[in-house]
């Protein structure tokens, strides 16, 4: 393994302010009286990273320098310096170490935990299919979300910038969050003094809040995971050409089995429960995602942050017991010793003084308490809860939690609780639910109930059309005679009169816009605008029909260009209902 601490990579021009950190630093340099340089680890447009050994405390560490323009602004610094020391709060196994914050008025730089190991991003393009499978990710997976829970719900601090170059395994097979805070924080300050937005290098990442500029919260961190297992399962981030940040915004990304398809992978099948995590984690509403790293590590089947902390608990609680046993039997026998010898010594002086002066009686010394072993606290027991619901991403309320279903409430106490179900459109479930420790109770699927009013006159039958559905399935490429398949998406826009269409290639995707008439049977529509394609693709106008099933959920897509193929929704949440 290559020994990193960090990934960087920039495309930076020398002469920014980034590259002056590299000025004068040499290996065997002394800095600052306390750290000599051995070699670099990395550079990029954040600054750049030595490791070294800090002569004080007698340890290697990583060193990240300081772009010139944050030394040389106070204000900028002093608000960064606050930042990191918020980081030094962080105390997690699973977290890279910030040490300190050092610099004087010509360069400056942090000081942090050295990782022998490499990055996530670099393991995965050493794989020969360049992804991992799902059974290789559940351990890391585990320690990253016992990390993040530590973070969000102890330490109260968001990363901001989580991704799979972040994302380390040392030599042991540890997992390891790098930069926790601190490369949005050097990226923000960089911004502030140039005025340049959008080169901090996490843009493939980021939610769509981010992307707005609100202020950042756990639930960024969550789109980040989800963007994160995306790339690390099929090679690529859910959008990674064309432009970007509209897709974050608009667009739902592929299926991951169908990217894999698109790119040519061969590997294993894709767990479903993981397609569902991970379209779930990238939901462009921050309240359609998982609420917690907990209920991601549920829903996958991993170790969960509670069950981690348990388990490390009961470790330390055996470990601790015998020292401290053999300390109580030590200090029995010191005291025992002590008392003996104590003893004699006084009888010697006893007998020597008899001839001189009459006998006076001993006082007997009691030996010394022996220290009581520590009483060992009960492990607290807790039981969870699994429902489904039909719609599914129904609201489901358990002890004040609010989560969508399908999804666990782990880290309950026994006890009975109410729950709540509520999607709009259908009537409220309320019931009560008990919970048993140790037990993981299912609660199976609670069929909702529509209330809107019956219909007082007769339903047509027939083809209907669902307002917002994305259409999915894979069409041969256009002139292609090998065989090789494309994904199509199809969304509908909820005036059911136009939508858009994207085909996606190796390339990048193409999307277009398509207006259109439905004659109660067919949908009939032509391609009239382009939104975005790759340079140096060929587009022109065509005519497409749709002919879609009684449910609304199917249908099959026609093309004077192309074969008929069978499109599926792929967000089937809402009942069908005939447009008007």
């Amino acid at each position: 393994m290559k020994s990193l601490v960090l990934e960087v990579v920039s495309n930076d021009a020398p002469g920014n302010g980034s590259d002056a950190t590299t000025r004068e630093l040499v290996a065997g340099q002394r800095i600052f009286n306390r750290y000599t340089l051995k070699r670099t680890l990395g550079r990029g447009g954040m600054g750049i990273v030595w490791l070294a050994r800090d002569e004080e405390l007698e340890r290697d560490v990583a060193l990240k320098f300081l772009p010139d323009l944050i030394i040389h602004d106070r204000a900028v610094l002093g608000d960064l310096k606050r930042e990191t020391r918020r980081s030094l709060e962080l105390t997690h196994k699973n977290i890279v170490r910030i040490y300190d914050f050092v610099h004087d008025n010509v360069s400056g730089c942090i000081s942090m935990e050295y990782v022998d190991g490499d990055t996530l991003s670099n393991l995965r393009a050493d794989k020969p299919q360049k992804v991992f499978e799902t059974s290789e990710l559940k351990e890391w997976v585990s320690e990253l979300c016992d990390a993040l829970d530590y973070a969000h719900n102890h330490a109260r601090i968001v990363h901001r910038d989580l991704k799979p170059s972040n994302l380390m395994v040392n030599q042991r097979g540890d997992l390891k969050v790098a930069d926790f805070g601190i490369a949005r924080s050097l990226s923000d300050s960089m911004s502030m003094l140039t005025m340049d937005r959008g080169k901090s290098g996490t843009l493939l990442y980021m939610s769509p809040q981010q992307l707005d500029g609100e202020r950042g919260n756990h639930l960024d961190d969550i789109y980040s995971l989800g963007a994160s297992l995306y790339e690390m399962l099929t090679s690529r981030p859910p959008f990674y050409s064309g432009n970007v940040d509209r897709q974050i915004r608009e667009k739902i990304p592929a299926p991951m089995a169908h990217r894999r398809k698109e790119l040519e992978i061969e590997g294993g099948p894709i767990a479903e429960r993981w397609e569902t995590i991970v379209r779930q984690c990238l939901a462009k509403d921050p309240a359609r995602r998982p609420q917690s790293v907990a209920e991601v590590a549920q829903r996958l089947d991993v170790p969960s942050p509670g069950t981690r902390r348990a388990v490390r608990d009961a470790t330390k609680q055996t470990s601790k017991w015998p020292p401290l046993v053999g300390a109580g039997a030590l200090i029995a026998l010191i005291g025992f010793g002590a008392w003996y010898f104590g003893f004699s010594r006084n009888a010697v002086k006893v007998t020597n003084a008899v001839a001189t002066q009459p006998f006076a009686p001993i006082a007997p010394q009691t030996p010394p308490p022996v220290a009581a072993a520590p009483t060992i606290a009960p492990t607290a027991v807790f039981g969870s809860v699994s429902v489904s619901t039909s719609p599914s991403d129904a609201i489901v309320t358990v002890d004040g939690k609010r989560q969508l279903s399908p999804t666990t409430f782990s880290q309950l106490k026994p006890g009975r609780y109410p729950m709540r179900v509520e999607l709009s459109g259908y009537e409220t479930v309320e019931q009560q639910i008990d919970v048993r420790e140790n037990q993981s109770t299912d609660l199976g699927t609670i069929t909702l109930k529509s209330n809107k009013p019956a219909e007082t006159t007769s339903v047509a039958k027939g083809p209907k059309i669902i307002p917002n559905a994305v259409y999915t399935g894979t069409i041969r490429m256009k002139g292609e005679s090998t065989g090789k398949t494309t994904p199509l998406t199809i969304r509908m826009n909820p005036e059911l009169t136009s939508g858009t269409m994207a085909q996606t290639a190796r390339r990048g995707d193409v999307v277009v816009k398509f207006n259109g008439v439905w004659d109660g049977s067919t949908f009939r529509a032509v391609t009239d605008e382009i939104i975005g394609k790759p340079p140096e693709t060929n587009w022109d106008p065509e005519s497409f029909s749709l002919h879609f099933a009684d449910d609304g959920n199917h249908s099959v897509f026609t093309s004077p260009m192309m074969e008929r193929v069978r499109l599926t929704n792929a967000l089937p949440t809402e009942r069908p209902t005939p447009p008007s």
